[in-house]
């Protein structure tokens, strides 16, 4: 398996799609800032948009796609004027609540969604910028052309099944939006648009060799001398660059894979904590336990508990 792949095993996406808005007369919507976790985006479908955040603002318009990595808050304008707020309507079509606001501007046509990621999501997220921008638009030279044609499909079809409720849209929706996230990573890999963070190290063609082992098999003994080796380059250079592009060292980002593969293999399997610490590379049980409560706060067993007790009650949780 690729380490995009593995890394989006490891953070459990799941993505959600809420609004389909079509608006043509003065409309703004503010969204609060998200839980941790969970990453809302925007995909324009038609006209333009400015979206403040912060003391910052962006337009955006037809085949963007907007990311908020942290979840910051923000308000998407779409008709600006000095006439009344137009009447705002809302229906549930049976799949996605629709939002309408009729008015003689260019239209604006855009679904909001929410992607929602696992416990693993600050290895991804940290070092990334506020907002992320990416364009489904035909760029010349584009090396991420094919990415481009699949985001535009995979847009395509989401706003089919939003558009023209069917049973299992919602299914089929919920699918789409997950799949538009590994896509949406892949897209920002192949075009270097982050400048730090994991994606960053993952766009670096030696770094890439680094993070590629480390994914597939977190549990070897790396040191910093042996992922050198791997990216044939000297101790020092990896240092720097992991320093550089992706905020951490190299040996934490070996700890970080080992603690989620330990906490995945604890939510899922019955195995002794010894036999995960074991195959997430620790030779002694008490070395794994330090380490997992130390990246935790609890230990193995601990974990193991309050994951069955979540799981028990949430079929009865409102």
């Amino acid at each position: 398996m690729d380490s995009l792949s593995e890394l989006v095993r490891l953070l459990a996406p799941s993505g959600t799609v809420d609004l389909h808005c079509r608006v043509a007369g003065a409309w703004s919507a503010h969204n609060a800032q998200a839980a941790p976790g969970h990453v809302p985006y925007h995909v324009i479908l038609d006209g333009r948009a400015e979206v403040l955040f912060g003391k910052e603002a962006l337009w955006v318009s037809a085949g963007d796609v907007l990311l908020f990595p942290h979840g910051a808050a923000h308000t998407i304008v779409g008709v600006k004027g000095r006439a009344r707020r137009a009447a705002e309507s809302r229906s549930f079509n049976g799949v996605i609540t629709e939002i309408t606001v009729a008015g003689a501007a260019a239209p604006l046509d855009i679904l909001c969604g929410t992607f929602v990621l696992g416990n693993s999501a600050d290895i991804l997220l940290r070092s990334l910028p506020e907002v992320l921008c990416v364009t489904t638009a035909p760029r010349d030279a584009d090396t991420a052309s094919h990415d481009s044609d699949w985001l535009r499909g995979l847009i395509g079809m989401m706003h089919v099944e939003a558009d023209r409720p069917q049973p299992g849209g919602a299914a089929i929706i919920a699918d789409l939006s997950t799949a538009l996230f590994t896509i949406l990573l892949r897209t920002l890999i192949a075009r270097g648009s982050v400048a730090q963070g994991l994606l960053a190290l993952m766009a670096d063609a030696r770094m890439a060799q680094a993070v590629d082992a480390v994914v597939r098999a977190p549990e070897q003994p790396w040191s910093v001398d042996r992922l050198a080796a791997v990216c044939n380059v000297s101790r020092a250079t990896l240092a720097r660059r992991f320093a550089q592009l992706g905020g951490i060292t190299p040996l934490e980002l070996v700890t970080t894979l080992r603690m989620e593969r330990a906490a995945r293999l604890l939510r899922q399997d019955e195995l002794p904590a010894a036999t995960v610490g074991e195959r997430c590379g620790y030779a002694s049980q008490a070395a794994f336990g330090r380490v997992f409560k130390q990246h935790f706060g609890m230990g193995p067993g601990a974990y193991r508990r309050r994951h069955r007790e979540q799981r028990s009650v949430a079929p009865d949780t409102p």
